[in-house]
């Protein structure tokens, strides 16, 4: 008689790193179909967080079907599509509703989120503006709000989000934290950078105490990567066999420019998309970080390197086609992907890439500003960034060394004062001819789910450039450390 799985069988097999356990046991759910209600969402969520969106969608549908029609249960059904990356399916369920004029403020805020993501700026605006009409001591939605406004041209919504921020209690510490980030942006496009600090400075500082970052583990990390992964182990490592020759990995710290780069190779018609796909990490979900920091001396141990490696590349591709379909280029620009590029490059051994570097000064106060939540805790001190920075920045020059003209070297800067001429050589760099149309980026691409959500949907400017020299308290912690 076949085992009928429990929902904690999932959640066991995803925590011990077992993605193939994880992926039968949801297949099972799928096939069985119980009646386990509003669990369904939690068996979406599992789905997603191994890079199985389309198991993740099913899993919505029968949520939905189980459920009672009720809004909440209708806003979580849209929200595990938008999760997906498939936003449209996630306005075209809630959108009907605003028109029905719905007092329920968390409706014009899932679609005020999704039309930012889309680049629909001014209707994303509106409908937030109408969510904190309804519910004006949200954070969340003041600092998506913020993430796509100059306060310069709205100065009247600078004095209401000051009039909300005032009526927030002390022990509120999460809307605080998001509070003070919104305040950090808008007191920054109004020219009051002493203040704009001083609120990043309290909203990093409420992160801060969740933060598991340690300099000192995050530097033997680099140290081993780097001893290990000498040219002579990686040129002994198996190469993929794999006929997916879609991959493009964009390297490059957070806030360096990944986003604004992938956003105009996407415009590219030989590229399908860009995206933080996660698939690496997905496809090694398996291995540790001792694994991950000697991945030469994981594989010597391995009973079958060839097929290890082939698994991983058969993962990737497998996760990356569910979000962006065809036979296109796909940009993967997922955070960290330099800490397993040894792992990529032999997953696809045709694969390019492309490191974009920026000023550090920056970087380090561009990081420190964004609200990245718990998925780069370094970079809520400047000491931690100091740290972080140094380390990343010796782990690339590594990776140039050992993997050559497999990876292109530009700088932000220049593609943004000189954009054709940059994007000519990464385009040459692929293999590609470069296209007017990727100029243009801004005017029809893709959704953005980063913090350069308003960023990356105007034309291209310099008026980043040097931004960091505003806040020199930031700087002097940065440059001590």
């Amino acid at each position: 008689m076949q085992k009928q799985y429990t929902l904690n069988d999932a959640l066991t097999a995803v925590r011990q790193g077992h993605r193939s356990e994880t992926v039968a046991i949801l297949n099972d759910f799928l096939e069985r179909k119980p009646k386990i209600g509003g669990d369904w969402l939690k068996i979406a969520g599992l789905a997603i967080r191994i890079g199985e969106l389309d198991k993740a969608k099913q899993a919505a549908d029968i949520y939905r079907a189980e459920m009672p029609q009720t809004l909440r249960h209708l806003i979580n059904y849209a929200g595990v599509y938008a999760e997906t990356g498939d936003i449209q399916r996630g306005l075209k369920l809630i959108e009907p509703l605003i028109k029905k004029e719905l007092d329920d403020p968390s409706v014009y805020h899932f679609a005020g989120t999704a039309q930012a993501q889309l680049g629909e700026l001014d209707r994303a605006r509106n409908y937030l503006i109408h969510a904190l009409r309804k519910m004006p001591q949200s954070g969340i939605t003041w600092f998506t709000l913020s993430s796509i406004t100059d306060y310069k041209k709205y100065p009247e919504l600078l004095n209401k989000l000051e009039q909300a921020f005032a009526t927030i209690p002390e022990a509120d510490a999460k809307n605080r934290q998001q509070f003070y980030y919104s305040l950090g942006k808008a007191y920054s496009d109004v020219g009051r950078f002493d203040d704009a600090y001083q609120a990043y400075s309290a909203g990093a500082a409420i992160m801060q105490q969740a933060s598991r970052f340690s300099a000192s583990a995050d530097e033997q990390f680099i140290n081993d990567i780097i001893a290990n992964h000498s040219a002579e182990a990686v040129a002994k490592l198996p190469q993929s066999r794999t006929s997916y020759n879609r991959a493009v990995a964009l390297l490059g710290l957070p806030r360096s420019g990944t986003t604004l780069l992938g956003q105009m190779l996407a415009a590219h018609s030989k590229v399908k998309g860009a995206a933080e796909t996660g698939a690496i990490g997905y496809a090694s979900m398996h291995l540790r970080n001792d694994n991950f920091a000697d991945f030469p001396g994981f594989m010597k141990q391995h009973g079958d390197p060839q097929g290890a490696i082939d698994h991983i590349s058969d993962v990737y591709a497998h996760v990356v086609n569910q979000q962006f379909s065809g036979a296109n280029l796909v940009v993967d620009k997922t955070i960290q992907l330099s800490r397993h590029f040894a792992i990529w490059a032999q997953a696809f051994p045709q694969g390019k890439a492309i490191y974009i570097q920026r000023s550090p000064e920056d970087v380090a106060w561009s990081c420190f500003k964004s609200n990245f939540r718990s998925r780069a805790d370094w970079s809520w001190s400047p000491s931690d960034i100091a740290s972080y920075m140094r380390h990343e920045e010796r782990l690339m020059k590594h990776w140039l060394d050992v993997f050559g003209d497999r990876v292109l070297s530009i700088r932000y800067e220049d593609l943004c004062q000189q954009p054709e001429q940059t994007l000519k050589q990464v385009c040459a760099h692929l293999g590609m001819t470069f296209e007017p149309n990727m100029l243009h980026f801004y005017k029809d691409n893709g959704p953005v789910f980063t913090s350069s959500v308003g960023q990356v949907h105007e034309p291209i400017h310099q008026k980043r450039i040097g931004l960091s020299a505003q806040y020199k308290d930031f700087l002097d912690a940065w440059r001590q450390s």
